[in-house]
């Protein structure tokens, strides 16, 4: 081998040789062997930042070795350039002119650097020192001892030139120095200060010839078995058995169900990636919750209890429960769950209630009518009851009352269902005194107004003074679902390794809306909101209680919450945190679930049905001498939201607006409340800023509720752009005067005729229970008024031949305008004006109706 030689002529796998003798000890130890890593060229270009103006540009090597340290007694002689476009060393004038070890010319942190080395000056040991790390760093002193620092005689061309490490006489490698990595290519073109790309294209490579093309979308069982058949086939032909018992068939059939399966997978998670294509249910909720739609779970039902004691005050604990099961001999019930068991539908009260006798069932006072009859729309009655003490029922605001109509024997289960009304009293009950019955004291009864009876109720039996309705005062609300305490969970214990999944042990937990509210309407509390309905259910794992919620993202890290996630089936699986987002669970704990059972529709009982009271989930035994029963059918239940409902809403909520800006906002902000019929609204300078006046078309049963108002100002507050102020207007009333004569047939009576005209033509609730015609919630902002209409709903009137309307204005209206609007048969309102018609002889100027009759008898 000649000195300017390289040691092979055949390529060779310098990386797998690196690592090969990486980490081996170095020259001059046992065993020792070495060799270059890589080797740096310090280019030190004109304008860089980190430029030794002395030092020459590309003329100084580093040579890095894998283990060291470097050999003292290396010199210039054993480094050997050799390459470029001159490959001849005679003609190459790349040569080295001194190589000393890094330590030699910046020296280390035990052994400081004394006289530079021959032929290094200071600059070249700035540029060295730039290049190894700070002498602080810890690998300082060990990489100065494994460089070598080469000065060559001056830079190359572009080309690649080959630095090799030679032995005694320029032949091999020096002693200890593997003879592969005596050398390494390098380029002096580093940091080439061109804006030309110097990276050699690299010619694709052809890939192999598939001997064997077939469909690749072979992904079930048998066509992966038999794609793999093919293959061997081709493989090796002499291999022609296909006996199942062959172990290279068994091989393919493993390998064919393996892809099958991995398939399934790829498949499913495909799926479940988006929300239009995913299946679970999991999934479905996860991608709305992206697009801020809450997924729904059910919601239990709600109905109202009526109790009935005869052993004086007592009360009925929360969580006390009743089912539609009938008692029976030998059947023992020990806790709620053991009804749902043997097929019964329980409820369970959602507070605590104080019952008394003299609240069992109140019967409505009539004052000697012998046929009182509370109308459709009535807020107010009166109820009797004894003059003593323990008599007085003690009705206040907020209480909950249902009135019934019972037959004439008395009993108030056995009257007709339909005649049973829910009402919540807005003020305590004032005493009166009857002098012609001094026997009974009487109570006047205000209930609210959005609680106005639907339909008339029957006080007394027509021709007597017996009572017939009654008002039942013990009722408590109760909500479907019965409870189950400390039930171990599936699996019970957290693992020291992997995911705590749990599942609870029964399906069908309930889901429940938590809010009771304690005002309002009687009738809101039988409508839960599914939207609001929360898993029934709490852990306790013998240091912490462990609480549902509809997801960790809020949830720190030591919060104990918990997310209840469905199944098919009715399985509840139960996710807890990481750690990061919720507290992760105790390994070796065992959390214990109280829960409820029973949720949706199946809860929606016919009325009469839970007349059985059961033990309470501790066994607490129910009171003694007792009754219950549900007058009003149970109302609310939901089932789970169907994934296809989801699918098509949740994007929708992307688009629902949360902010108001244009008048027209403020007004669709105001008409969300379910208390508003119509709004409209109109930006107005007030002298000093500008602002957006509301006004609102509240519903009748609303109109003179007072929080109306501030439930609509909260809901534009929040909304409302900054700067802006809301203000609320009441609506532009327009009294009408409208004058009609109608002609009655021979074979009615006229009186009778104009109570009809006057009951159609009103502005309350009809005998029939339907709406006037000029009911409030019939006409909102901007609804014009025609004459066709006013004479279509008097014709409607049994016994009326024909009607003519002689007078169809404005109460304020002259003789002039009013004969131009009866010509036009149309009343136009403006954006902000209502009409009103109330034909009240006590508020004429509330508008009115003026009837003439002819004919009849």
């Amino acid at each position: 081998m000649t000195a300017g030689s390289l040691p092979f002529a055949a390529p060779i796998d310098l990386e797998a040789r690196r690592a090969l003798v990486r980490g081996r000890p170095g020259i001059g130890e046992p065993d020792g062997i070495d060799g270059i890593d890589h080797v740096e060229v310090l280019s030190n270009h004109d304008g860089a930042s980190d430029q030794v103006p002395d030092a020459p540009q590309q003329s100084t090597l580093l040579v890095h070795l894998l283990n060291g340290p470097v050999p003292t007694t290396w010199t210039a002689d054993t480094v050997h350039v050799v390459g470029g476009v001159r490959p001849d060393p005679a003609l190459n004038p790349v040569h080295a002119v001194w190589a000393y070890r890094a330590d030699a010319i910046v020296g280390t942190a035990s052994d400081p650097v004394g006289p530079l080395p021959a032929g290094v000056s200071e600059a070249d040991q700035t540029l060295v020192a730039q290049a190894l790390p700070d002498p602080a760093d810890p690998d300082h002193d060990d990489l100065a001892r494994r460089v070598l620092v080469v000065r060559t005689s001056s830079w190359g061309d572009r080309s690649t030139y080959t630095l090799r490490l030679a032995g005694p006489g320029g032949l091999g490698a020096p002693d200890g120095v593997d003879l592969p990595l005596s050398t390494a290519p390098f380029a002096f073109s580093v940091d080439c200060p061109t804006d030309l790309d110097c990276r050699e294209e690299c010619a694709p490579s052809e890939g192999e010839v598939d001997l064997l093309p077939g469909d690749y979308l072979a992904r079930d069982y048998e066509a992966l078995r038999t794609r793999l058949l093919d293959r061997l086939a081709t493989l090796l032909p002499d291999w022609t058995d296909r006996n199942p018992a062959d172990p290279a068939v068994m091989l393919v059939e493993l390998f064919a169900a393996v892809g099958d399966r991995l398939a399934y997978w790829q498949d499913a998670v495909a799926v479940e990636a988006y929300l239009g294509t995913a299946r679970r249910r999991t999934s479905v909720r996860r991608h709305a919750r992206l697009l801020g739609y809450a997924v729904h779970e059910g919601c239990s039902a709600r109905t109202l209890l009526a109790f009935t004691t005869a052993a004086g005050a007592l009360t009925v604990p929360e969580r006390t429960p009743v089912t539609d099961l009938p008692a029976r001999a030998g059947q023992d019930i020990g806790v709620p769950v053991d009804a749902t068991d043997l097929g019964g539908t329980v409820f369970e009260t959602v507070a605590a209630v104080e019952i008394t006798p003299a609240r069992n069932a109140l019967p409505l006072y009539a004052w000697g009518d012998p046929d009182h009859c509370l109308p459709a729309g009535t807020t107010a009655a009166f109820v009797a009851s004894g003059t003593g003490a323990a008599d007085d029922p003690r009705l206040r605001a907020g209480d909950v009352l249902v009135l019934v109509d019972t037959p004439v024997n008395g009993v108030a289960r056995e009257g007709d269902p339909g005649r049973r009304f829910p009402v919540r009293l807005v003020q305590d009950a004032r005493g009166h005194d009857d002098p012609l019955n001094p026997a009974v004291r009487v109570w006047e009864l205000r209930w609210h107004a959005a609680d106005a009876l639907p339909a008339p109720l029957q006080v007394t039996t027509p021709g007597t003074d017996d009572a017939r309705a009654l008002a039942l005062a013990n009722v408590v609300v109760a909500d479907h679902g019965a409870t189950l305490l400390d039930e171990t969970l599936v699996p019970p214990t957290v693992p020291a390794d992997g995911a705590f999944r749990p599942r609870l042990q029964r399906p069908d937990l309930t889901y429940t809306d938590p809010t009771f509210p304690t005002t309002g309407a009687a009738g809101a509390l039988l409508r839960p909101d599914p939207r609001r309905a929360g898993a029934a259910l709490s852990l306790y794992d013998g240091q912490r209680t462990w609480l549902p919620r509809p997801d960790l993202l809020a949830s720190g890290r030591l919060a104990t919450h918990v997310v209840v996630e469905p199944e098919p089936g009715g399985v509840s699986r139960l996710r807890f945190g990481d750690g990061l987002t919720g507290r992760e669970p105790s390994v070796g704990s065992t959390p214990l679930a109280s829960y409820r059972i029973g949720t949706g529709a199946l809860g929606g009982l016919a009325p009469d049905r839970l007349v059985r009271l059961l033990p309470r989930a501790d066994r607490l035994a129910p009171p003694a001498g007792v009754e219950v029963w549900n007058p009003l059918p149970a109302t609310g239940g939901t089932d789970p939201e169907r994934l296809e409902q989801v699918r098509q809403l949740a994007p929708a909520a992307l688009r629902t607006q949360l902010r108001a800006v244009t008048s027209p906002d403020y007004a669709t902000v105001a008409e969300q409340h379910p208390g508003v019929q119509r709004a409209v609204a109109r930006r107005r300078w007030t002298g000093s800023w500008y602002a957006q006046e509301v006004t609102v078309d509240p519903v009748a049963a609303l109109a003179d509720d007072d929080t109306l108002d501030d439930e609509l100002v909260a809901s534009l507050e929040v909304r409302r752009m900054a700067g802006i102020d809301v203000e609320l207007e009441r609506p532009v009333l327009v009294p009408l005067t409208i004058a009609l004569f109608a002609c009655v047939r021979p074979e009615h009576d006229a009186a009778d005729v104009e109570a009809g005209l006057r009951d159609v033509l009103g502005s309350g609730t009809r005998r029939d229970g339907q709406r006037a015609f000029f009911h409030p919630d019939r006409f909102t902002f901007g609804d014009p008024l025609r004459l066709s209409d006013v004479v279509g709903a008097a014709m409607t009137v049994d016994g009326v031949a024909w009607v003519e309307v002689t007078r169809f204005a404005r109460a304020d209206a002259g003789a002039a305008q009013a004969a131009a609007t009866l010509a036009a048969g149309e009343l136009l309102m403006s954006p902000r004006e209502l009409l009103q018609c109330d034909s009240d002889p006590n508020d004429p100027e509330a508008g009115r109706v003026d009837i003439r009759l002819g004919g009849g008898t």
